[in-house]
């Protein structure tokens, strides 16, 4: 997942401690999350999944990664899911810019995710943590047979209650947003082979 790289000038000249840092970001990351969900629980009509329909959202979405099903992909997913992943585009890429822009939808129906996500290995997807509002299921997931650098990953599933009542998913993904480390990928896969893993100029997050 590419991620902004700083210079050395725009680092602080003081250091932090990595304590106070971490308490920061946990206090405010919970509280973003307890906002996204309270604004999800008022604005829809009552209508909120439960912990066991969160768990199967996260479960369906784990089958079409490691044991790919079209069924399961049809059943789970809408007709218009979208998918937004700049990580899965640089897989694409090959560390190009082309062919799949960055910053734009990886899918934009649930034909195409099949038709990508079926033509895929599978892989030892394992969920780590599952939180879940209303509407939204998130994702915390890693796949330890890819190596030599295993890959780690967030996922957050905005789903829609499925309009027929008699089927078995009654939550459907809508629209999907996935990060994860693709440059650990890419050394997997072969597509890069570090060769400057000693080099002076790599950076370095050590004070």
């Amino acid at each position: 997942m590419a991620s902004r790289i700083y210079s050395r000038r725009h680092l602080p000249s003081h250091p932090i401690n990595p304590t106070i840092k971490m308490r920061s970001f946990t206090a405010l990351a919970s509280a973003a999350l307890v906002a996204v969900s309270s604004a999800n629980m008022m604005k829809r009509d009552g209508a909120c999944m439960t912990q066991a329909e969160a768990q199967q959202v996260a479960d369906n979405f784990q089958t079409l990664i490691a044991d790919y099903d079209a069924t399961v992909a049809e059943n789970a997913l809408t007709a218009d899911f979208h998918d937004y992943s700049d990580s899965v585009s640089e897989l694409i890429n090959a560390g190009c810019p082309l062919p799949q822009p960055l910053g734009q939808a990886t899918f934009t129906t649930r034909d195409s995710f099949m038709a990508a996500q079926g033509a895929q290995p599978p892989i030892n997807f394992q969920q780590l943590n599952i939180w879940y509002n209303c509407n939204t299921v998130f994702l915390r997931w890693n796949a330890d047979d890819l190596q030599p650098e295993p890959v780690t990953g967030i996922i957050v599933g905005e789903c829609v209650q499925n309009p027929d009542p008699s089927s078995s998913q009654p939550w459907q993904i809508s629209s999907l947003y996935s990060e994860f480390n693709s440059g650990a990928w890419l050394v997997d896969v072969g597509t890069f082979v570090p060769s400057n893993c000693s080099s002076s100029a790599r950076r370095s997050l050590r004070a």
